[in-house]
């Protein structure tokens, strides 16, 4: 594994199996990335600087989520061009879609991206496409992480209420990358979103509603919430289950791990006085000044 070395890099990894190895490194540098490549079988290009940062900083997006994966491809090539490759991209390309009839689909609807880590994504695609490599591309949709806290609080604020969402477990998302690699002979080539499914799909403030929720908080008031339309949307996940069959988890199972991993760091007591307490009665206080 190559990643950034970095306090939250290190952090994420305390969790990971003894077995993994780890090489601290930028992506954009020719002689890191080719020495991570050494003995692989396989990659996972997942390498990206994600919003807000990209969009706040768009030349920087650029330089690591193009810059990057064209020395990745480049580095693929002087190994003689057949390792799979796995890039998760996003279905931020799409860009907005306010006014979409149907569940956006990459076959039948054309990428409008709009910001910097979209347009990026969406270059980096072409990157790869045309590279001639073995390659399958996968459009995450939105898979909320168990460490969801007070920092995404201002991000939580970015998407309207009224936004359709569909909810996508992070273990599915997972799942769906490691299949993409044991079946890459079946799926390369293709372009695949990789979402929770039709049973997932739900407005934004039925999502964050129910996140607020674990802690026994209401809904933060309407005008706090973003008015111009978000890129997430509802999506055509047919293909890409009936190729990787991921889809096992639900945002009902998300809300139980969540409440879970809130119980293991801030204690079973604090999370029940929370939700049955303080939310309740101090709720409405709390969400005003978030």
């Amino acid at each position: 594994m190559l990643d950034l070395d970095s306090p939250r890099s290190r952090g994420n990894l305390r969790q990971a199996g003894p077995g993994l190895e780890v090489q601290w490194g930028d992506v954009t540098r020719p002689d890191v990335v080719r020495a991570a490549l050494e003995g692989v079988d396989a990659v996972v290009h997942m390498a990206a600087v994600l919003p807000p940062a990209a969009d706040l900083h768009p030349d920087l997006a650029w330089q690591v989520n193009v810059g990057g994966t064209r020395v990745l491809v480049d580095m693929i090539k002087d190994r003689g061009g057949r390792l799979p490759l796995v890039f998760t991209s996003s279905v931020a390309v799409f860009g907005p879609t306010p006014h979409a009839t149907e569940p956006l689909s990459a076959e039948r609807h054309t990428p409008a991206p709009q910001g910097g880590y979209a347009t990026s994504k969406l270059e980096a695609e072409r990157v790869i496409g045309e590279a001639g490599l073995d390659h399958v591309i996968l459009r995450l949709s939105a898979a909320m992480y168990l460490s969801f806290g007070v920092s995404d609080l201002k991000r939580m604020f970015a998407i309207p209420l009224d936004n359709r969402v569909e909810f996508c477990h992070p273990d599915d998302a997972a799942l769906a990358i490691v299949r993409a690699i044991g079946r890459f002979e079946t799926v390369k080539g293709q372009t695949l979103i990789i979402s929770g499914g039709p049973s997932q799909r739900m407005l934004y403030r039925d999502m964050v509603g129910a996140i607020l929720g674990v802690l026994g908080l209401p809904l933060p008031p309407a005008h706090k919430f973003a008015t111009k339309p978000a890129y997430l949307d509802w999506y055509d996940t047919e293909r890409s289950q009936e190729l990787l069959e991921f889809q096992h988890s639900t945002f009902a199972d998300y809300l139980r791990d969540y409440r879970r991993e809130l119980e293991r760091r801030l204690s079973p007591p604090f999370v029940g006085f929370m939700r049955w307490f303080a939310g309740p009665v101090l709720g409405g206080i709390i969400v005003r000044c978030m």
